[in-house]
């Protein structure tokens, strides 16, 4: 009964320990952040030292620098939860690039490359990660996909295809373990003004970066 709901503990993580991919910066900086102030015990992974080590010092949690889009970087931080974090209760993948190209000049190598860091990072973390989360007791699973994978790009023939694969992925891993309580969802954000972005429209110009903010609903840049 809605008497019984204990809505005020629905929006905490007390007592939960999350991993969060890609947390040095950008959105997973903000995605860090949020977690810790609602209770979690984080776990801080970035390819870069320097993110990871500064993220880590700030909110005062364990960090690896490891390179998830590889099998030995998803296989070091395995280890890493086993040996120095123990049980898990959730991830948050944040990980992904979009090198901007125009199709004439695509290579099966960009392509290839879309989807190793875009999407097969994301079944290695799924096939490693999910049994510890499972085995916890159940818990939850975020990944970062984009509004891209919606539809075309001119700017970057790969990226929408490997995130649109990502979406599916993230269906199979809800269906295999959404029975052992795990469950699984990807959203779908459009720009977001990390520093990467802030580069991108200082590049592109002034009335072009407007003309981005327009296309959102509320007519502004994340």
């Amino acid at each position: 009964a809605a008497a019984d709901v204990e809505y005020g503990r629905l929006l905490r993580l007390d007592g939960q320990r999350i991993v969060v991919l890609g947390a040095g910066s950008g959105i997973g900086e903000h995605t860090s952040r949020m977690v810790a102030s609602m209770g979690a015990e984080l776990v801080c992974v970035d390819v870069d030292p320097a993110g990871a080590e500064s993220i880590s010092r700030t909110l005062n949690c364990p960090s690896l620098c490891a390179d998830v889009t590889s099998e030995s970087g998803v296989a070091e931080l395995v280890k890493f939860i086993e040996d120095e974090v123990g049980e898990i209760h959730g991830f948050v993948d944040v990980v992904g690039r979009t090198p901007p190209k125009s199709l004439a000049e695509f290579t099966l190598a960009d392509w290839e490359d879309d989807f190793r860091v875009n999407t097969r990072h994301a079944f290695l973390l799924g096939q490693a990660l999910c049994p510890l989360i499972a085995r916890s007791g159940g818990g939850s699973i975020v990944f970062v996909s984009s509004s891209w994978s919606q539809y075309a790009s001119p700017a970057a023939p790969g990226y929408g295809p490997a995130k649109a694969a990502l979406n599916t992925w993230i269906k199979q891993l809800a269906a295999a373990y959404g029975p052992a309580g795990v469950r699984v969802n990807g959203v779908t954000p459009g720009f977001f003004l990390t520093a990467r972005m802030v580069e991108t429209l200082d590049r592109i110009g002034r009335a072009a970066a407007e003309s981005i903010g327009k296309q959102a609903l509320l007519g502004g840049l994340g």
